[in-house]
């Protein structure tokens, strides 16, 4: 590949430790109407994937119907409280952003407050001046590579000729089918 011309970070678990947070705040949701999970099971079966595919997969499993518009400000809560509590940055993020100097950008099936928020707190919001990219702007998300080619327009770079960092498997299958130079996926456990 020549000359690089954007990094493409994904934000929880890539740059911020916030997966089993997440994983955490969706067995509590879960709790508050009637249904237990398992932590483990959750983060191993739901890393990376979007919030309301997670309450119909859950709601399908359980025989029950679970209204996404109840849900949804219930886990968002939860988020933000174990955040405010818990969230830290992943070891090495903070340096590494610092050093780089090619044109960065955070590409996230998470909405744009929940970025904000996480990186905001960790010193790291700085990095992406306007530059946060979430499936919820195009109500396209990951696996779909759709997120990825709309960063690379907004930045006018070539998304051939840019890096992806992604610890998801949706996130390294978006890279891959948006035909990404490169994509690093960082595997991560609970």
């Amino acid at each position: 590949m020549s000359q690089i011309e954007a990094v493409f970070f994904d934000c929880d678990g890539t740059l911020v430790d916030s997966e089993v947070i997440c994983s955490r705040a969706y067995v509590a949701m879960f709790r508050q109407f009637g249904i237990t999970l398992e932590l483990a099971e959750v983060f191993r079966r739901f890393k990376g994937v979007k919030l309301y595919e997670i309450i119909d997969t859950i709601s399908k499993e359980h025989g029950v119907a679970l209204a996404k518009a109840e849900l949804e400000p219930v886990y968002r809560a939860e988020v933000a409280r174990l955040f405010d509590a818990d969230l830290e940055a992943i070891a090495g993020a903070n340096i590494l952003l610092e050093s780089i100097k090619t044109p960065m950008c955070v590409v996230s099936n998470g909405p744009v407050s929940k970025m904000q928020h996480s990186l905001g707190k960790l010193g790291m919001l700085h990095h992406f001046p306007d530059l946060l990219f979430s499936g919820y702007d195009i109500q396209r998300w990951k696996p779909d590579p759709a997120l990825m080619l709309h960063a690379a327009n907004a930045m006018k770079v070539n998304v051939e000729k840019c890096i992806l960092v992604d610890d998801s498997s949706a996130g390294a299958q978006s890279g891959n089918r948006g035909r990404n130079g490169s994509v690093l996926f960082l595997r991560r456990s609970a």
